[in-house]
């Protein structure tokens, strides 16, 4: 629980509307990011309100991550921005964002992700990064499967 990230919801009750603009640093979601780190603070910006018998909270994560790329495995960092919701009862005494913060920057991760679009990634023979030098090894001809293809079905009559 990041002390940071809860919010006490009397002025919620009182007035309806709080704004949130929170800076956390980045040792506060040390998991949230699988194979690489958060590369910076995270600014959490939004707005609590009440709704009927709910506090809720509608705003977003942003900051900066360093991942390694899927192909070369160089170390790649970029910017994310996560949306982040939560509605608690208007009765509890407080709301607290850090679960939704680190499930929102776990969830805004990409699939995969290249320090460039064109990233040739690592010789599969010597284990170079392609991108840094040409080592001379071709690459190896795809095998091609002595299974026969499917076929059609023959009709049913």
């Amino acid at each position: 629980m990041t002390e940071r990230l809860v919010f006490p919801l009397t002025e919620v009750k009182e007035k309806g509307f709080v704004a949130v603009d929170v800076v956390v640093p980045e040792g506060e979601f040390p998991e949230a990011v699988a194979d690489g780190e958060l590369a910076g603070p995270v600014s959490v910006k939004g707005s609590l309100s009440h709704q009927d018998d709910s506090a809720v909270f509608e705003g977003f994560a942003r900051g900066r991550w360093r991942i390694e790329c899927t192909r070369c495995l160089t170390p790649t960092e970029g910017a994310y921005e996560a949306a982040v919701e939560l509605e608690v009862p208007i009765d509890s005494e407080k709301i607290d964002l850090s679960d939704e913060v680190r499930q929102s920057i776990v969830l805004a991760q990409p699939m995969k992700i290249y320090c460039k679009p064109d990233c040739k990634g690592l010789c599969v023979v010597c284990r170079k990064n392609r991108n840094l030098a040409d080592c001379g090894h071709k690459l190896p001809e795809p095998e091609t499967s002595t299974r026969p293809r499917l076929t059609p079905r023959p009709d049913k009559g």
